[in-house]
């Protein structure tokens, strides 16, 4: 036993110190890296993309310019960006991530919008609450902000008593001084999704000020309309005041036919008159209808007639539900009109997904003139949904390209998942990605994916990295592909789309399950770690040949992970960032969280978690509470010569961020480098064991009381030899290394047979 308790403290004193050499981890988000897209420099390269937006302006910082904040409904993520002045003295969005963490958590799939309901030159948060709405009183100074909730939910003076303001999830309603009486008053569809309702803020009214919440609904059907299912289609002319023999209950009223819930809506006066008209949209429709006010404000508005195509020049026209903002988007001082998809659905083009209108006129005439449909987006990396980036040297000349891979951009024949390339033009620390392709190697025209992850990996075993990619087919099954390249390690890669080889599907191989593929027992063959849909990792071992290779289940959880709520379906990153040369386990996960983890000596042992709050805040140096994005997908290589891995970080979004590695760089010396270069494999191993150490010596393998179950063996420094352990009953066991001048070295090794 003596023997024992000497080998095991031997193993916790090498783990303590490999932890104490792991140093401090540390990122933060960076946009230096130069992103060329048809002779554009891009501005906002690495801000993640973006999808179906919500807009509002907000002074962010403590300039007088108000600065901008976009809700992703199909993320839960806030984005901020600064008005920065450019070089030519004009004004632009910069993306400012520095920001977003001082915004609330918002209700998963729901809206926000900022207005200042009580005067005193700071907007509030109105947003969605369980009852139906939150707001949050801006409490803000000096560059920074914070708030303090007013209501959740906020209740009204209803027909019937004192009820919840009901807004649905899915809606986006309209908040602003709609009858011109100084308050703010809110708008929005009744719980049938037919009707609208006026909640009329009655401040003024009742306590002659213009600055608080006293809500009161008025009438059954404010403007003297409904909305059926057929798009477009309206019935004016309703009775708003009800006549009936009894009062109907709260929430319709009596001749609405009740319809699908998801409708938006803005209130704007579109033709100068100073009534404010109604822009609508729908949930199954891809239009706007203007709704033109021929009665007065507030209550007395009444809407005789509807156009489905606003505006008349180049009319906004989404596959399904826009929803329309009017901020000041151009720093004219005039505001603008932008829309966008208020849907998840992927009928939509999301690289395309964000139509801007400039006001030529004013604020009460407005002349919206079309300008682009990629408003934000057409200054950042965007390829729509699902991005999966992958950084490695194509072309053989020493830096690192860009592959990014998508879930698909539907088109003339149907929606079909692609790989875009970026040739890096500049050098290995100061690289300049230039945008080559959208489609590299026709891969969209050759197979019909969706939802495509990539990898390089050595699939073969000849040393040099293959293409892999896996992607859902036409039927929604998960299938995995790779093409051997065919170019020397080092060399340009020589990929040829025609010779793609099909491996056979893991087991449960799942359509939203990650990928990464690694040689776990160091035998030489590239094995497979699959992220799931439940937050674990399986390891499937590669039992196959260089030119079969085949993946069998050995642990359906890997590493032994307590999984967070939220880390589903885990991208993997095996990547040294610390320069310890150990390499690290990173994941990304569905909910934007990063997790950083040590790399398990043996399969079976159970992972340390070493971090979770890795971004740091420039703006508070201290641990940044946002996240990069959602569902992420990372990718890992030294972008500023600084010797430490940077990370890239693929979205939902179809966009990217940029994670600058700033941790505390380990200076690893000659004998430390010694003692963490593998040299027993594979583990688990069914017979054979291989040896190769740094140094002359003999070996011998023990068991776990620490007595000898074979032969002691001379070992030649460099050189491989082989231990067979065919005669021993499965188990683990120790194999030792005795060294003269040395210290003793120790491995546990796995025998499965």
């Amino acid at each position: 036993m003596k023997k024992l308790f000497t080998i095991l403290c031997f193993l916790i004193l090498q783990r303590a110190q490999a932890q104490t050499a792991n140093g401090s981890f540390s990122f933060r988000y960076d946009s230096q890296a130069t992103v060329n897209i048809a002779g554009r420099t891009l501005r906002n390269p690495w801000a993640g993309g973006l999808n179906g937006a919500q807009y509002s302006t907000i002074h962010l910082d403590t300039d007088t310019i108000p600065d901008l904040v976009v809700y992703d409904r199909q993320t839960n993520r806030i984005m901020t960006f600064l008005a920065a002045k450019q070089p030519a003295g004009t004004y632009g969005w910069q993306y400012a991530p520095q920001y977003e963490e001082q915004f609330p958590t918002i209700t998963y799939s729901t809206w926000m919008l900022l207005v200042d309901y009580d005067h005193d030159g700071k907007k509030d948060l109105f947003t969605h609450a369980n009852g139906g709405l939150r707001i949050l009183k801006n409490t803000g100074s000096n560059g920074r902000l914070s708030w303090e909730t007013i209501a959740e939910p906020v209740y009204h003076e209803g027909l019937s008593g004192t009820l919840n303001l009901y807004i649905n999830s899915v809606d986006i309603p309209a908040i602003l001084d709609a009858d011109g009486d100084g308050d703010v008053d809110i708008l929005t569809y009744d719980i049938n999704g037919g009707t609208a309702n006026l909640y009329q803020n009655m401040s003024v009214e009742r306590k002659n000020d213009p600055n608080g919440l006293d809500f009161k609904r008025i009438g059954f059907c404010w403007g003297g309309f409904k909305s059926d299912d057929d798009c477009g289609e309206f019935a004016f002319g309703l009775d708003c005041v009800y006549v009936g023999n009894g009062t109907p209950a709260e929430g319709g009223h009596s001749s609405a036919r009740e319809m699908h819930n998801g409708n938006s809506m803005l209130l704007i006066d579109v033709d100068g008159d100073g009534k404010k008209d109604l822009l609508t949209a729908h949930v199954t429709c891809p239009h706007v209808s203007l709704l033109t006010n021929v009665g007065g404000n507030g209550a007395a508005a009444a809407f005789t007639s509807a156009s489905n195509s606003f505006p008349l020049i180049n009319p906004i026209s989404f596959d399904i539900y826009p929803a329309l903002y009017f901020e000041d988007l151009d720093f004219d001082g005039i505001k603008d009109l932008v829309a966008s998809s208020n849907t998840y659905s992927s009928l939509i083009d999301f690289r395309a997904s964000n139509w801007f209108y400039r006001n030529t006129g004013t604020n009460q005439r407005p002349n919206f003139q079309y300008a682009t449909k990629r408003f934000l987006q057409e200054d950042m990396i965007d390829f729509g949904e699902g991005a999966t980036p992958v950084l490695v040297d194509l072309d053989g000349d020493g830096d690192m390209d860009l592959l990014v891979g998508n879930a698909g951009v539907r088109g003339a024949t149907g929606y079909r998942a692609s790989i875009a390339q970026f040739e890096n033009t500049g050098t290995a620390s100061k690289p300049v990605f230039e945008l080559r392709t959208t489609d590299y190697l026709k891969l969209s025209e050759r197979f019909q994916l969706t939802e495509l992850k990539l990898a390089i990996a050595d699939i073969d075993g000849n040393n040099s990295p293959d293409l892999v990619f896996t992607g859902n087919s036409i039927n929604r099954a998960p299938e995995i592909r790779y093409i051997l390249n065919q170019a020397t390690r080092g060399a340009a890669f020589q990929l040829d789309a025609a010779r793609a080889q099909q491996i056979p599907s893991p087991d449960r191989l799942g359509v939203i399950d990650m990928p990464t593929w690694f040689d776990v027992d160091r035998d030489g063959k590239t094995d497979l770690l699959i992220g799931k849909q439940n937050g674990s990792i399986e390891y499937h071992r590669n039992t196959g040949t260089a030119t079969a290779p085949r993946y069998e289940l050995q642990q359906q959880n890997y590493g032994q992970m307590n999984v967070a709520t939220g880390a589903n379906s885990p991208s993997i990153l095996i990547v040294d960032l610390n320069g310890d040369q150990r390499p690290e386990l990173l994941t990304g996960t569905r909910d934007g969280a990063l997790r950083l983890y040590e790399l398990p000596a043996q399969p079976t042992d159970k992972m340390q978690l070493l971090d979770s709050t890795l971004v740091i805040n420039d703006l508070t140096k201290a641990v940044d509470k946002a996240t990069p994005g959602g569902n992420l997908a990372l990718t890992a290589a030294d972008l500023d010569g600084d010797g430490l891995a940077d990370v890239l970080a693929g979205t939902t979004n179809g966009g990217i961020r940029y994670l600058e590695n700033t941790s505390e760089k380990v200076v690893i010396t000659g004998h430390e480098e010694e003692m963490r270069m593998p040299w027993v494999f594979p583990s688990p191993t069914s017979r054979f064991l291989r040896v190769k150490s740094p140094h002359n010596g003999v070996v011998q393998v023990l068991n776990l009381l620490g007595q000898p179950v074979t032969a002691r063996q001379a070992v030649q420094a460099q050189s491989e030899a082989t231990i067979d352990l065919g005669t021993l009953p499965k188990g683990v066991y120790l194999v030792r290394l005795l060294r003269d001048g040395q210290p003793v070295r120790h491995q546990k090794v796995i025998l499965s047979k």
